[in-house]
Order: structure tokens, then sequence, then C-alpha cells
């Protein structure tokens, strides 16, 4: 699922995330507003690993079992709430998608970040990067490391009717994360396509996945998980509000 991983840090390498996803629960959580709208918390999972804007929301940044962030260059990288997690979770490993020719790796705000960081991060880009968005490539992430169950919360894509979509979980000034720039139709095929990237490794790997907003009607890889990993009635129950 994955085809770079690189890092400058001494102390990383791919035995650090099977280490911490092989064999484990694994929790990713988008900015979608399916995590307002139904309890994962009530779920039994061993860690979160989550992306971008999460510091903005103070439910999650305060989360004590946050294993992983895959970060984006949109992010204020001297954002206070960034900064004390980061100080406050110091195993926390942190990633960047880059994309080559971008001129944001050669800035100074990021030089600075990484100078400081560099123990911790880690580059990596995905087989699969339609717009499912960083927490949907971060599934992928998860995956390539075999966890025993993958549930996802908040990666939802938005309504048909874009208008009647909820506000963004982290940002909540925003409908989605590219802000109305693509299609609904665009949208639905990265995220149907992206349940059927997980489901077919899963075949191989026996990982259990989750899709927590399913049945949610602005979820738009619903179609594929409820009829490949539908959620059963126990977990239903945990969810439900």
């Amino acid at each position: 699922m994955l085809k770079r991983l690189e890092t400058n840090s001494t102390k990383l390498s791919e035995d650090t995330f099977s280490n911490k996803f092989t064999g484990k629960k694994v929790l990713v959580i988008g900015s979608g507003n399916s995590i307002n709208e139904v309890n994962w918390e009530n779920l039994e999972y061993d860690c979160i690993t989550t992306t971008t804007h999460f510091y903005l929301n103070d439910k999650i940044r305060n989360l004590k079992n946050i294993t992983h962030v895959t970060l984006s260059e949109i992010i204020d990288f001297q954002h206070p709430n960034l900064i004390e997690f980061l100080d406050k979770n110091p195993e926390c490993t942190l990633a960047l998608e880059p994309v080559e020719g971008r001129p944001f790796y050669n800035s100074d705000i990021w030089k600075s970040f990484e100078n400081k960081y560099r123990e911790r991060i880690i580059y990596y880009n995905t087989e699969v990067s339609k717009i499912e968005g960083a927490a949907g490539r971060l599934t992928y992430f998860v995956m390539a490391f075999n966890p025993s169950d993958l549930y996802y919360v908040g990666i939802d894509g938005h309504a048909k009717n874009r208008d009647d979509s909820p506000f963004n979980a982290f940002r909540p000034d925003k409908k989605d994360h590219d802000n109305g720039l693509h299609s609904y139709e665009k949208f639905f095929e990265s995220h149907m396509n992206m349940a059927k990237v997980l489901h077919e490794y899963s075949k191989s790997n026996k990982t259990k996945l989750y899709n927590l907003g399913e049945g949610l009607y602005y979820n738009c890889s619903t179609p594929y998980s409820k009829k490949n990993f539908p959620l059963n009635k126990k977990i239903l129950k945990k969810l439900k509000i």
C-alpha cells in the first residue's frame, strides 16, 4: 500500500510502525462530522492516529493515546495547540506526504519545524491517492502494517447536495477538506474506492474493517462498507448516541 517510506531520523524505521500497529486495534480519526455523531469513544482500541488540523479540535488534541499524526503543508506549524500537543506526547510520530517540486519544503517554517522534530518525522506516499484526503490515505498507511482491526471515523466526504453537508469537525468554517473544489461525484468515487482498496487488502492480511460513519447521509463509503464489511449489532449499539 506504500510506494515510499523515508526518514531523516536516526531512530525511526519500519519496525517503529510495526510495533505501533501490527496485530493492534487502530482507530483512524479524520475531520468529518461523523466524529461528532457516533460514540466511537465506547469502542476498544489500542491506539489512535489522526491528521492535519486535529490540533484545532480540543476534544481530539487532548486524547491520551494518539500515537501518530500525518500532517499537511497547509497547517500552521507554529500554532500553540500543535506545539503543546507535541511537547506533551513525545512518543507520537509525525508524517508528511511530500509532492516533488513544491516549495514548502524549502521554507524557513518547515526547516525550523523539521530541525526540531526530525527524530519523530517520516515521509510517505501511498500507492493510491485520490481525494480521500490525508485521513483516507492514513488508513492505507496503517493497513500496510497489518493491524488486527482498523476503525475509521471522520472520513466522510460530503452530502450529494454540498449545502446539506455538516461543517468540518476540525475547521468548522468549512464544509469539506477542499472547500468545494471537487464535485460530489469525485468525492463519492474516491471514498468508495478507498473502502474497496482497504477491503481487498484485508482479504490477505485478515484485518477487520469498521466504517464508524456507516449510514450517515454524507458518508460516501457507506454503500461499499455496508455491503462488504457492515457494522455488527454490538458495534452499532456502542456507537449509538
